[in-house]
């Protein structure tokens, strides 16, 4: 990749919205819906990193065109289509909630009417039992890929519970007894299990200081990861960014979000199964999914996929992804790619709710939600509540909220970074009641996948 200003755009791929500029006046979403004016192509390729991502014109082109740009790994359906079934539930667009305070919105506002008075909601769908009960698309096509941004963390975590269950890897012993050449660094000592739970105490956190800082970590990660040489020490490798990671304080004290984190997963991943992540992702995962299009994997320069956050699909195949985690499984995928096992160790692995809120992004997420009712963070998912459920957000406004004991998946995409809204609905349409009674069918698969209540430790 040259290192034009785009390049430049790429290193703040992932912070989170708090620390994003202001977003800048844009073009209705509605007009771009049929496709983009050749001028703002030209636009982003000359953007800097605060207008690539400030939820802007050229942040809308960027988010459905990420191919355009970036190398990327195309995974293709390796299975015949299996169809997601229809049951429309009109309900769930009356369910209201309350909008953040920076919201432009006079609120409360039930779904429908957020998808309609926004201008930067894209598409919302609800998936229960594998029937699509709630589907709109305002702002964007059904068949356009997009970026799922930080939602895509989980993808790095699967396979590395696969390779735990595997007995490849020993989540309790130093991440170092594989990646041998960060040995005699600060990251000895650091576990599999810490990386997972971004609790290393390692100094590369994403806060609001530290992506702007040229000579923090954080910073310095996402340079490397697209080529652009920093300001002080010129083009390093993203290997060589995280072996110089220092400690801060011992593990295990806070959740600390660092997107150079999940890169530790993928780059562990390749190490143990001696195979480049795309290919690892498309033989454990993406193959067995019926899926409608295909799997876009964004990479670095040297063909490291970003699986932190550069990972495009359509909505229903997102959704997709979220419904690996539930009792449906089997209605698009051809293995149990997610096992109880997995399952058991997100949710039975679960941190206190002290340790979530001690970092910089618990307080953030607790906004984003509008409530601080959640236990803490588990395995690169960002929120596991007591009844099991799972939420996993991404920069702009993008969101994966998974339920396996309702059998429920709820997806979204928006552009902005200032009003985070559309983060409010998922629990709140989770927990209506609409999805809670079993059914009459004793085969019914809620009836055998009731998941205890996680603890907190």
């Amino acid at each position: 990749m040259s290192r034009t200003p785009l390049a430049a755009s790429l290193t703040f791929l992932v912070a989170q919205a708090a620390s994003v500029a202001t977003a800048q006046e844009r073009t209705p979403l509605d007009e771009f819906v049929d496709g983009f004016p050749m001028e703002l192509e030209k636009q982003t390729r000359e953007a800097d990193y605060t207008e690539l991502f400030r939820g802007g014109d050229v942040s809308a082109y960027f988010n459905v065109r990420t191919s355009e740009f970036l190398p990327t790994a195309i995974l293709p359906p390796h299975q015949p289509l299996m169809p997601l079934g229809s049951r429309p539930m009109p309900e769930i667009g009356a369910i209201k909630v309350g909008l953040p305070s920076e919201s432009k919105l006079d609120g409360p506002l039930t779904l429908d009417e957020f998808l309609e008075k926004s201008d930067f909601a894209q598409a919302y769908l609800v998936v229960h039992k594998g029937d699509v009960v709630y589907e709109k698309y305002p702002r964007m096509r059904p068949e356009d890929h997009h970026l799922w941004m930080s939602a895509a963390k989980p993808t790095a975590s699967l396979v590395i519970d696969q390779l735990i269950s595997e007995g490849r890897i020993d989540e309790t012993a130093p991440i170092t007894k594989y990646l041998t050449d960060f040995q005699g660094t600060d990251w000895d000592g650091i576990t599999t299990g810490d990386v997972l739970d971004m609790a290393t105490g390692m100094d590369l956190e994403d806060t609001s200081e530290s992506r702007f800082d040229p000579d923090n970590i954080a910073r310095r990660v996402y340079e490397a990861e697209f080529g652009f040489p920093n300001e002080t020490r010129g083009v390093e490798t993203l290997r060589d960014v995280l072996r110089s990671t220092p400690a801060k304080e011992k593990p295990g004290q806070a959740f600390e979000y660092a997107s150079g984190l999940t890169q530790m997963l993928v780059l562990l991943a390749e190490e143990v199964e001696g195979d480049r992540w795309h290919e690892i992702f498309d033989r454990r995962v993406w193959s067995k999914v019926g899926a409608e299009g295909p799997l876009q994997l964004h990479m670095t320069p040297d063909g490291i996929v970003a699986a932190h956050g550069l990972v495009s699909s359509n909505l229903r195949d997102f959704a997709r992804f979220g419904m690996l985690y539930t009792p449906s499984w089997n209605r698009i995928a051809v293995e149990k790619v997610v096992t109880d096992e997995i399952l058991d160790r997100i949710h039975d692995g679960v941190r206190s709710h002290e340790f979530m809120m001690a970092g910089f992004d618990g307080p953030v997420m607790a906004d984003y939600l509008g409530s601080n009712d959640f236990i803490a963070n588990s395995r690169q998912w960002d929120v596991i509540w007591p009844d099991g459920d799972m939420w996993k957000g991404g920069l702009m406004t993008q969101g994966l909220y998974v339920s396996p004991s309702r059998d429920l998946v709820i997806v979204y995409f928006n552009v902005n970074n200032d009003d985070h809204s559309g983060h409010r609905f998922a629990r709140a349409i989770a927990t209506s009641g609409h999805f809670d009674e079993v059914g009459d069918d004793e085969d019914a698969p809620e009836k055998k996948s009731r998941r205890p209540r996680p603890k907190r430790k």
